[in-house]
């Protein structure tokens, strides 16, 4: 329809806590983690495997984690961005309060994301990964903490 105006921007993501975790790839998580802890001195407070796909560590820094990500499987996008870029940064996280809501205010608005239905993450978390397209190219996941 010709004068149909854009979905509205929004100034912000609703909910939005704090910087959750920065996702790394790495070759090997555990000897990562210890080089984190060894090096820096951050605390390693948890090492997780997910889904058989990935072994996952997870690095106190702060108020946020450092989530060092090491592919077990050659056909996920973690084991490619290892291949084709190495080891390093792949993504920051942001903790919102209600992930569903700020799927549906984002997709409103027309921030669109690699899947709209929050999956389980590592770390007891449900999650969703925006379009890179949408962010300047960076990607960006939302996460909700699963509390028990």
């Amino acid at each position: 329809m010709p004068n149909e105006q854009p979905a509205a921007v929004p100034k912000e993501i609703p909910g939005v806590i704090r910087v959750h975790h920065v996702g790394i790839i790495v070759g090997d998580a555990e000897a990562a983690a210890e080089t984190y802890s060894r090096a820096l001195g951050l605390d390693p407070v948890a090492l997780e495997e997910f889904h058989g796909i990935a072994r996952v560590a997870f690095v106190q820094a702060g108020e946020a984690l450092l989530e060092l990500i090491q592919p077990l499987s050659d056909d996920t996008p973690w084991a490619a961005a290892l291949r084709d870029r190495g080891e390093g940064p792949h993504h920051f996280a942001l903790e919102v309060v209600d992930l569903r809501e700020a799927v549906r205010v984002l997709a409103g608005s027309g921030v669109g994301m690699l899947d709209v239905r929050p999956q389980r993450a590592p770390g007891n978390t449900l999650s969703v990964f925006l379009d890179p397209a949408a962010t300047g190219g960076t990607l960006i996941e939302l996460v909700q903490q699963i509390r028990v």
